[in-house]
């Protein structure tokens, strides 16, 4: 357990690094490309992306998963997997090739059909290395998945800033996700030691795809739904409101999306590790549900609160229409959805992976219908309402099997994070009172660094005094890691 809990810990420090320097790489070039492109251009690559990630779950079918989830595996199980996943991939971009002229006629914009033909080989690309990731997350190398992410993306977001400076426009964007892709699989392939054999077997794919099924169907729908959104507005909207809606999303997403990748991706071959051990699994967990918890919820409501000048400073006067649904997704979609997310890997780990179809099956079909009420009713805004509504209904419908496996549901997590909200709000009303009363006049980055420095000392300071778990975890990790390695140089 100790060995597990230095394995996680390290992996967690690796993942931090690869994802606060993948999406500062991002998030600075969005920056930049977001005050050389438009909205419109956004809004474009918006709709092309939705397709290429649905089909990049297709294509993984969910065995990904399985190899990491399964106690032993074999040569067999790797190449098996490898080239299915590899045929899978020359199987659905012949469909989305095909398919192209129709999904253009779809959202009445001729131009789409050669992007999404061209974009589109992101999804043989990644294939190629789909297996060589999935086995450094096994074996818990978050070091090389790091070194590798970081480097793709650097270079990617060089080409697609001056690709946009010299008039490239949107492509320049599509560009950027192509070379990604091409620089992270050739660097895979170049590292890691796997090699495909020419090996496959019928019983180890039946054997895989009996756990991964039920995960690529979980998956799929999960992704639909989150992408549902941007296909409704749009088809029904323009451009430029895709393009705002995005942007907010996107933001949104890179510290929803940090807190949770660093636990989670760490935690969940940890968690397979101890699927027969349910006391040390549930004790594992719940740190976790601290730990995301003492790290989301208050980042959701800090962005939130300095939303408005953020985004002027960030991205310009022009990208203002996206200001209120990032305020609003924060606090209600955000807030929740890192402990979702940690909800669906332990009962994963568990090998339910039934019980993870089954919930997202009645989540998305709930949410599905308050989308389509919402959106009758109050157009954009009502898509945003549903989202938030269906965070909440989420947190008790995962925690309801959660309960029947581990005893633990969802009035157990919401005790676990009710300090951190109340911390969390309370130094964001203050934040923003001392903010609207006196920092009103001064320019904008002042506003965010005056604001979040404010915020950051509340928090700890009554962290601190609440002795919250994950500012314990914080305390003891500056200790025994940081200190200790200064010592000794």
């Amino acid at each position: 357990m100790d060995n597990l809990r230095k394995k996680a810990m390290f992996g967690s420090m690796w993942m931090t690094i690869e994802r606060f320097g993948y999406l500062t790489c991002q998030f600075l070039s969005n920056i930049v490309l977001a005050r050389l492109l438009s909205p419109t251009d956004f809004g474009t690559v918006g709709i092309l992306m939705v397709f290429i990630l649905l089909s990049n779950v297709l294509i993984d079918s969910g065995l990904s998963t399985a190899l990491i989830q399964k106690a032993t595996i074999n040569e067999t199980d790797k190449s098996t997997v490898f080239f299915t996943n590899l045929a899978l991939s020359f199987f659905v971009y012949i469909v989305l090739f095909l398919g192209a002229p129709y999904i253009a006629d779809y959202f009445t914009n001729s131009d789409l059909v050669n992007m999404l033909r061209v974009v589109g080989v992101i999804i043989i690309i990644d294939a190629f290395c789909a297996i060589q990731n999935t086995l450094l997350t096994r074996e818990i190398d978050f070091k090389t998945i790091t070194l590798i992410k970081i480097i793709s993306i650097f270079i990617a977001a060089l080409v697609a800033i001056i690709l946009a400076y010299y008039g490239f426009g949107v492509w320049s964007l599509i560009i950027q996700y192509i070379l990604y892709s091409i620089i992270r699989t050739t660097t895979t392939w170049i590292v890691a030691k796997w090699r495909p054999k020419m090996l496959f077997s019928i019983h180890s794919l039946k054997t895989l795809f009996d756990y991964g099924s039920k995960l690529l169907l979980s998956s799929f729908i999960a992704e639909f739904y989150v992408n549902l959104q941007q296909i409704i507005i749009g088809r029904h909207y323009q451009p430029a409101d895709l393009g705002f809606y995005s942007q907010a999303r996107q933001l949104q997403n890179i510290p929803t999306n940090t807190v949770t990748q660093v636990i989670n991706y760490v935690s969940f071959p940890i968690y397979s590790r101890l699927q027969c051990e349910t006391s040390n699994l549930l004790h594992m967990f719940r740190q976790n549900i601290k730990l995301v918890a003492f790290f989301n919820i208050p980042l959701m409501v800090l962005l939130s609160t300095i939303a408005h000048p953020l985004f002027i400073f960030l991205y310009s006067e022009k990208w203002i229409g996206s200001v209120d649904y990032f305020r609003f997704l924060c606090l209600t979609f955000g807030l929740l959805l890192a402990i979702h997310q940690c909800t669906l890997s332990v009962l994963k780990a568990l090998g339910h992976s039934d019980y993870v179809l089954q919930l997202e099956i009645i989540k998305k079909i709930l949410g599905i219908i308050f989308i389509m009420i919402g959106m009758y009713v109050w157009g954009i805004w009502g898509i945003l309402y549903a989202l938030g509504v269906n965070s909440v209904i989420e947190l008790f419908l995962n925690g309801y099997y959660l309960q029947r496996e581990l005893g633990y549901g969802g009035f157990g997590i919401l005790k676990d994070i009710l300090a951190p909200l109340i911390i969390s709000f309370s130094a964001g009303v203050i934040t923003f009172l001392v903010q609207m009363s006196l920092l009103g006049n001064m320019c904008n980055i002042i506003i965010i660094l005056l604001s979040t420095f404010l915020f950051i000392t509340i928090y700890f300071l009554l962290a601190w005094r609440g002795k919250l778990y994950g500012f314990l975890v914080l305390k003891e990790l500056f200790t025994n890691y940081f200190i200790h390695l200064f010592v000794h140089k």
